[in-house]
């Protein structure tokens, strides 16, 4: 199977590819899919996600701004609710937390 991301410019403007890609463009090709992105998101949980993906996802709310996650979290129907026990569960591992993520939620 092949998790390659699609450089279809009717794909790049969804933020799931983008999030995808921006994770795993230091660590290689084809480690984090926009299907893995979204199913973090709506199932605000790591588990079921294989390394090293959830490793690098991990990294999620860091590397990346509010605004690219929440609309990558419309555009998969997860609730922010969702999203924010994703967050918890993140920085339980322990990650360390974002400010701006911890601004703009509060």
């Amino acid at each position: 199977m092949s998790r390659t991301l699609s450089l279809n410019p009717s794909t790049m403007d969804r933020a799931g590819t983008m999030i995808a890609f921006h994770l795993g463009a230091p660590y290689g090709k084809d480690l984090v899919s926009e299907k893995e992105v979204y199913e973090a998101l709506k199932n605000g949980s790591l588990a079921g996600i294989a390394s090293p993906a959830k490793d690098i996802l991990a990294s999620l709310f860091i590397e990346n701004s509010p605004t690219s996650i929440l609309k990558a979290a419309y555009e998969c129907g997860s609730s922010l609710e969702n999203v924010q026990t994703l967050y918890e569960e993140i920085v339980a591992l322990p990650f360390p937390p974002s400010p701006e993520w911890e601004r703009t939620t509060s």
